[in-house]
């Protein structure tokens, strides 16, 4: 019934997206909350290695129960990460439990070095729906320079082992994927070919589901790489974000922002132990977000304007880049 319900609210996103309506008569259907912001990891393309400390710590598991009661009649999904490693919340399998019994479909994002075998059993069988494991490089040299801290051979060995299990336990969920951003000084010629053949044979007869590359984006503008980071204004156009229109993203703390590129909380737009979702999704921070974009008046309001995701190609109106993802998110039946 709620997937049923979840399409017929498609079509209502798509045209208050496009015709910029700055109030919507419908609530979020996503929402990325942060069960930690603490990292294992110092990664080149990843921006939380700037947050200070002060501001990392795991979301409390009362906490994570209040917003999913408080959400799960119309959340389609839940994306249990953000700026953190998820894996390293101790209640993280817990917390994949508890909004399945909602009814909520439930996705994890990690560099997968916490993981271990027990871990591994214990998210497959509570039920997670899609895992995705973010791995930057198909040699050695190239994931440990972009993963920094972390072990090529280790990370790729508790992949394997998330994926034998799954294999051994029949089960069709989670959804697999592994995602690189192909990022490094030399990309091109045979060598280059040679990595990522052998890398992929890697998984040959093991149930991944899907292997995605994906372009390094600058966090709003926190992030400046050779090749990435630095937007020319003057000769592109802003295209009107999506995440406005159908998501919100919650912090570890409770704290409520418009985003998932708000990496430092520039926007913030309310607070899960004094508001519901359902109204700050409407609220006059948000209005005001939407009315900037239609109005074209965003380029002042920080981190927005400083943010690659509003310079991409469109497809209908709509990012080219996450339009395929966001449907078939939409459409898995698992």
């Amino acid at each position: 019934m709620k997937k049923l319900w979840h399409f017929l609210n498609l079509p209502k996103i798509y045209f208050s997206y496009i015709f910029r309506t700055n109030k919507c008569n419908y609530p979020p259907i996503r929402l990325w909350i942060e069960t930690s912001s603490r990292c294992n990891l110092a990664c080149r393309l990843c921006a939380n290695k700037s947050i200070d400390p002060s501001l990392k710590g795991d979301m409390d598991f009362d906490l994570y129960k209040k917003i999913i009661d408080d959400v799960w009649r119309y959340v389609f999904d839940v994306n249990l990460f953000h700026r953190g490693e998820p894996l390293l919340n101790p209640r993280i399998v817990d917390m994949i439990k508890y909004a399945n019994s909602k009814a909520i479909k439930t996705r994890i994002h990690t560099n997968g070095v916490p993981l271990n075998e027990n871990l591994s059993r214990e998210i497959i069988k509570a039920g997670l729906n899609l895992i995705s494991f973010s791995f930057d490089g198909y040699s050695k040299d190239t994931y440990e320079k972009n993963r920094i801290g972390a072990s090529f051979e280790k990370t790729l060995d508790n992949i394997i082992t998330f994926l034998k299990l799954k294999k051994e336990l029949r089960s069709k969920t989670p959804y697999t994927i592994i995602q690189t951003m192909e990022f490094d000084e030399n990309l091109s010629g045979d060598d280059f070919k040679i990595q990522k053949n052998n890398f992929m044979k890697k998984f040959e007869n093991l149930p991944l589901d899907r292997m995605v590359t994906r372009n390094p984006h600058n966090w709003g503008g926190l992030l400046e790489l050779k090749g990435i980071g630095k937007i020319d204004k003057s000769r592109v156009k802003i295209i009107p974000c999506t995440f406005p229109w159908y998501s919100l993203t919650i912090f570890y703390n409770g704290k409520v922002y418009l985003c998932p590129q708000d990496f430092e909380g520039k926007i913030p737009t309310g607070d899960v132990s004094k508001d519901s979702i359902k109204d700050i999704f409407n609220n006059k921070t948000m209005v005001k977000v939407r009315t900037g974009f239609k109005n074209k008046t965003i380029e002042g309001v920080s981190p927005c304007n400083n943010c690659d995701r509003i310079r991409r190609q469109t497809v209908a109106g709509i990012p080219k880049e996450y339009l395929k993802v966001f449907l078939k998110d939409s459409m898995r039946k698992n």
